[in-house]
């Protein structure tokens, strides 16, 4: 599970475009050509990486989104961070506890 000040951010060759509402969005790797599709949540997560953010924050601008208990938006929010990290697209820095 993702620390609250866990660091998230794009990478530099992540390149992310929404689609439209309800449309999804898509990620470029620029440095392979890989292209990404993104449902609903994984949007609203990369949405929110427009710079660096702690996840704590992250978390916290979802929960006006989302009709969830915060506990479960971290819990599910820590599972799907790991795929984009896996592909390269966000990186992840652990900060302090």
């Amino acid at each position: 599970m993702l620390g609250e000040t866990t660091m998230i951010a794009l990478t530099p060759a992540a390149t992310f475009q929404p689609l439209g509402e309800n449309e999804g969005a898509v990620v470029l790797m620029t440095d392979s050509g890989q292209l990404y599709t993104c449902n609903d949540t994984t949007v609203a997560l990369l949405q929110a990486l427009d710079e660096a953010r702690s996840f704590g924050s992250i978390v916290d601008e979802l929960l006006d989104e989302f009709d969830v208990e915060r506990e479960v938006l971290v819990a599910d929010l820590s599972k799907l961070v790991g795929e984009p990290e896996r592909e390269g697209i966000v990186a992840v820095a652990m900060g302090s506890a």
